[in-house]
C-alpha cells in the first residue's frame, strides 16, 4: 500500500521494497500486487524480498519459522513465473499453482530488479546464483568479514552470469548530518542505544532453541545486547557534519566497494526538526559530492 501511494506522488525516484516477507502472503498474490504498483509507478519498483527474522511476527501470524528458506524459495519461484509466463504450473511442498494466468504483469521486462535480505554469509552466493541484487545492514562486522562476503556475492554472479553487470550491493546505515560532528552525536547517542536493544529484542527469544536456519541471529542478538555507546556510534552509523559524513561513504564505497546506500535517518526518536534538518543538510551538501 505505501508503494501503490509513494507511485502516485513521485515522478522519477525508483521504489524499492526492503524487504516483502515471503512467508506472510501466498506468492501469486504478491506477484499481482506488485506488479500492479510496478505499472501505477511507470516502471519504477525494485523488489526486495526476504524470508524474515523476527520469532514475533511469525507467532503473530501463526507461520512456523521453520524451512522458511525453503518456502523463500518456492515463492520467488512462483513471482519470477508469474511475471514473465502466460501460465503457471508449479508443484511445490508448500505452495501449488496449477494452470494459472496471473494478471497484472509488470511493466519492466522481463521483470522488476530482484534484491534480497542478506544476513547469513552463505545468502550471499545463493542471492548471485539467482540473479538477486544484495540489501544488507551489517552495522558491527568487521570490513574484512564484509568484504569476503561481498567478494564471493560478486565471484559467484561471474561464474553464474559470465559478466560483472548487475551484482548490485547496498548497505544501509544509520545516517546523521547536523552543522557539527559533535552535535550529530549527540543527538544519535541516546537512539542509537535505543534501538539496538530494541533490535536485539526483536532479532531472536531470549529463552527457547531457535530452527537451525536461524541459530546465527541469536550470535547477533549477544553481539547486539553486549555493544557498548561509543562502538555502536562508530561502527552502526556514519555521522557528522556534511564533509565528515561524505567522506565516510566514500570510504565504505572505496573499502567495500558498495553501489547503493540506504540511508535510514529516523531510527530510535531523534526529534522531528532534527531529522529534517539532517535531510535537507545531507540533500544540499551530501549527494552533490557525487553526482
Amino acid at each position: 500500500m505505501l508503494a501503490a501511494a509513494i507511485a502516485r506522488e513521485t515522478q522519477r525516484v525508483r521504489i524499492g521494497t526492503a524487504v516483502v516477507v515471503a512467508p506472510f502472503a501466498h506468492p501469486v498474490r504478491i506477484a499481482e500486487e506488485f506488479a500492479m504498483v510496478d505499472i501505477l509507478s511507470g516502471g519504477r519498483l525494485d523488489f526486495g524480498i526476504g524470508r524474515g527474522y523476527q520469532p514475533k511476527e511469525f507467532r503473530g501470524l501463526g507461520i512456523s519459522m521453520e524451512k522458511t528458506r525453503e518456502r523463500f524459495d518456492e515463492a520467488v519461484e512462483v513471482v519470477r513465473r508469474a511475471w514473465t509466463e502466460e501460465r503457471v504450473t508449479f508443484e511445490g511442498e508448500f505452495y501449488q499453482v496449477r494452470d494459472l494466468r496471473i494478471l497484472p504483469r509488470p511493466i519492466q521486462k522481463p521483470h522488476p530488479p530482484f534484491w534480497t535480505a542478506a544476513v547469513s554469509p552463505d545468502t550471499y552466493t545463493l542471492a548471485a546464483r539467482r540473479g538477486f541484487k544484495i540489501l544488507t545492514a551489517p552495522s558491527f562486522t568487521p570490513w574484512d568479514l564484509l568484504r569476503k562476503n561481498f567478494d564471493a556475492y560478486r565471484t559467484a554472479w561471474r561464474e553464474t552470469h559470465g559478466t560483472d553487470a548487475g551484482a548490485e550491493i547496498c548497505m544501509n546505515k544509520i545516517i546523521h548530518v547536523a552543522d557539527s560532528s559533535k552535535q550529530a552525536r549527540e543527538d544519535l547517542r541516546e537512539p542509537t542505544r535505543w534501538f539496538f536493544q530494541t533490535q536485539a529484542g526483536l532479532i531472536a527469544d531470549a529463552e527457547g532453541v531457535p530452527p537451525a536456519q536461524y541459530k546465527f541471529y541469536r550470535r547477533v542478538r549477544e553481539n547486539l545486547l553486549a555493544l557498548s555507546d561509543e562502538k555502536a556510534l562508530e561502527e552502526a552509523t556514519i555521522s557528522g557534519d556534511p564533509e565528515e559524513v561524505a567522506d565516510k561513504i566514500r570510504q565504505h564505497h572505496e573499502a567495500l566497494g558498495i553501489t547503493y546506500f540506504m540511508a535510514s535517518f529516523n531510527r530510535g526518536g531523534i526529534p522531528h526538526d532534527r531529522i529534517v534538518r539532517s535531510m535537507r543538510l545531507f540533500g544540499e551538501k551530501v549527494m552533490p559530492r557525487f553526482a
